[in-house]
């Protein structure tokens, strides 16, 4: 148990710095995200209004 509480203490005092690896962490994958809902979500919401449009 000690050794969990050792590793939550490293992980909040990471959290806390300014250029923490678990912020950097989760830019990266909220950049990834974005990349794929804007590179995938557009193009479908573009068919989807053709598609309306032919109605």
């Amino acid at each position: 148990m000690s050794k969990f509480q050792l590793m939550l203490e490293a992980w909040v005092e990471d959290v806390n710095q300014e250029d923490s690896l678990t912020l950097q962490l989760f830019e990266k994958i909220l950049e990834t995200m974005f990349f794929l809902i804007k590179w995938g979500g557009i193009p479908f919401v573009l068919y989807l209004l053709f598609e309306i449009a032919r109605w």
